[in-house]
């Protein structure tokens, strides 16, 4: 990583650190393959590399995390014009691939719960 100096003040300097594209590929160990079980980990990973690379090499950088994505998640980013920013291609992936809860499943979950031995009912009166 290189450190890339700002204006310095008289009393303290301001250093933010950038790291190369291929470094910052290092950190998307596993590709996005439709997988939703892996899709926050991808887009967590992705994310922080676009922390570490510098703003002016973002475009650069998206064109290699684009080809961490394969399979038809691939094929359905292909689909969409709207893939020249991370934000775009995250917002697609959230759309496509996030595990989303409906409501009936947290009514079944509700309904399912039981109380256990030694639990406090809201009242505050033992089971």
């Amino acid at each position: 990583m290189e450190p890339d100096h700002s204006s310095e003040d008289s009393e303290t300097a301001y250093v933010t650190h950038h790291c190369s594209t291929s470094e910052a590929m290092k950190l998307i160990t596993l590709p996005f393959d439709e997988n939703k079980r892996r899709l926050r980990e991808f887009i967590e990973n992705v994310h922080v590399a676009f922390e570490l690379v510098h703003p002016n090499k973002h475009e650069v950088l998206l064109t290699f995390v684009r080809t961490k994505i394969t399979g038809d998640a691939r094929s359905k980013l292909i689909i969409r014009d709207l893939t020249h920013t991370w934000a775009l291609v995250k917002g697609i992936l959230e759309e496509i691939y996030a595990v989303r809860r409906t409501i009936d499943f947290y009514t079944c979950s509700m309904f399912s719960a039981r109380q256990e031995r030694g639990e406090v009912l809201l009242l505050g009166k033992p089971y």
